[in-house]
């Protein structure tokens, strides 16, 4: 019960600062969304996409090494571990500043945008500053130094607003003036990043590890090579969109074409914590330590659904509010688009990811998103012939979504030797949905009538929701208890 608390606690630490890392984000782009038009917003929101499909190719699945090689060597030996993955993403920054800089009009020309490369170009220092900073949380997870983490976030999220928007707003900046700032803003964060790489172990001599660099690159390489193919699923639908139907049309499908932020921090946060966790458990390799990891697996799940599910359910009830609510009414259109991507959150609960890296399921990671990536271009393909809306892309993109999702459950599945069955709390999933989406619905519709605007309606709707869901988890005994109460026992402490 101790670990489990304590896991607790570092997870509402990463989900802290990811949440603010979200907000900061989140504010910018609703700021630039009404200050840009559609065509230089859509830009900004190019120069985006381009860095982060590049970003998974140049960083060769690094940042993970972090939690799967940290809890497994001492901690004078972590100095000479972090510093080996340290100067590996440091050349890799420089590699990819450079690839962007003198690949800028190419780019430009493939994503059909002539005011792109001369972006790229400002953009192009970014990966030097930003690379390095990658990984930070594998090791303050590991370390139980999330606490850090959260205020690593939020300053230098802090900076980033400040650099990008208020050159903008006060400067009648354009898009490369955000740009800029941005870059300025990812010079800090690699500063202060590198400072909190080395925090937990900074009162240890260096010694010599037995992870040599061929150790690391035998673990990431398959990693960087399923996060390829990742990188290929995530962007394909991006980039059928942003060459097929135009900028306007991109604009909208990138506000509305997004999970549900609060389900991916909760997500990534616990696949942070989990990854040394398991990776900790599998080298013991006993049956005792296999017990260790479905009991703590299955706790995460059940503790993930009880807090995703009703915000997804939320989020899919009152898509279209939020969108105009968030981006402004001339973005009504992304309310569909962000309507049929929530479906994603009712698969995307289980984080399988962290157990297959600990174990040794790299390969068929690898495998799944590369036949999944296949698949899927072709299938986008095949909408855009067959039905040539930018709508039907992302339906398929949801559709191979869940198929991936189920084949990675069936590995975890034949790895503990259970039915895929026996791995889902399905009684639970329907003891949270139906009576969500009943409690749900009646509430909109209802204030809908009194004509509130788009805040009044969401606030009011959240509350009475809240209200009314939380006296039907007493009823059902869904304890959400269990959850908080090791937040509640540290704040007292």
């Amino acid at each position: 019960m101790g670990k489990e608390t304590n896991n607790t606690i570092q997870t509402f630490w990463v989900i802290l600062g990811n949440f603010s890392a979200f907000s900061f984000v989140m504010i910018s782009s609703m700021l630039l969304s009404r200050y840009f038009n559609k065509e230089d917003y859509g830009t900004y929101k190019q120069v985006m996409y381009v860095y982060s499909t590049l970003l998974v190719v140049f960083t060769l699945g690094l940042p993970r090494a972090y939690g799967y090689f940290l809890p497994r060597v001492s901690k004078e030996e972590a100095k000479d571990v972090i510093d080996k993955i340290n100067y590996i993403l440091m050349g890799m920054g420089l590699l990819m500043s450079s690839t962007l800089f003198f690949g800028s009009d190419l780019i430009a020309g493939f994503l059909n945008n002539s005011n792109l490369g001369i972006s790229i170009k400002y953009f192009s220092l970014v990966p030097l500053f930003l690379l390095p900073t990658l990984g930070l949380e594998g090791i303050l997870s590991t370390y139980k130094k999330t606490f850090l983490l959260a205020i690593y976030q939020v300053v230098t999220q802090m900076f980033v607003l400040l650099f990008v928007v208020l050159p903008v707003l006060l400067l009648k900046g354009d898009v490369n003036s955000a740009i800029i700032g941005f870059t300025i803003a990812s010079f800090i964060k690699f500063i202060l990043a590198l400072y909190l790489k080395y925090n937990p172990v900074k009162e240890y001599n260096k010694t010599k590890s037995s992870i040599t660099f061929k150790n690391v690159f035998t673990y990431t390489l398959p990693l960087m090579g399923a996060s390829i193919w990742g990188i290929i699923i995530s962007s394909s639908d991006q980039f059928f969109i942003s060459r097929y139907f135009g900028n306007e049309v991109f604009a909208d499908f990138a506000n509305g074409s997004l999970e549900i932020p609060f389900v991916g921090m909760i997500i990534s946060s616990t696949a942070t914590i989990l990854l040394p966790v398991f990776s900790k458990q599998a080298k013991e390799n006993t049956i005792e330590s296999k017990k260790i990891m479905i009991d703590t697996w299955r706790s995460v799940l059940t503790k993930t659904i009880k807090l995703i599910y009703p915000i997804v359910v939320f989020c899919f009830c009152f898509a279209d509010v939020i969108m105009v609510f968030l981006y402004g009414d001339k973005y009504v259109t992304s309310g569909l688009y962000f309507q049929i991507k929530v479906i994603i959150n009712f698969f995307s609960i289980a984080a399988y990811g962290p157990l297959l890296m600990a174990v040794g399921g790299q390969k068929y990671y690898y495998n799944v998103f590369m036949y999944g990536a296949l698949l899927l271009i072709f299938l986008e393909w095949l909408s855009i012939v067959i039905f040539n809306s930018p709508k039907a892309i992302l339906i398929v993109s949801v559709i191979c979504f869940i198929g991936r999702t189920f084949c990675m459950l069936f590995y975890v599945s034949n790895y503990f030797k259970i039915k895929l069955v026996d791995l889902l709390p399905l009684g639970l999933i329907l003891k949270i949905l139906l009576p969500a989406f009943i409690f749900l619905y009646p509430i909109r519709i209802g204030l809908e009538n009194f004509g509130l605007n788009n805040l009044l309606l969401l606030s009011i709707s959240g509350v009475l929701y809240l209200i009314i869901f939380g006296i039907w988890s007493v009823v059902a005994k869904l304890d959400y208890a269990v959850i908080f109460q090791p937040l509640i026992n540290k704040i007292k402490r």
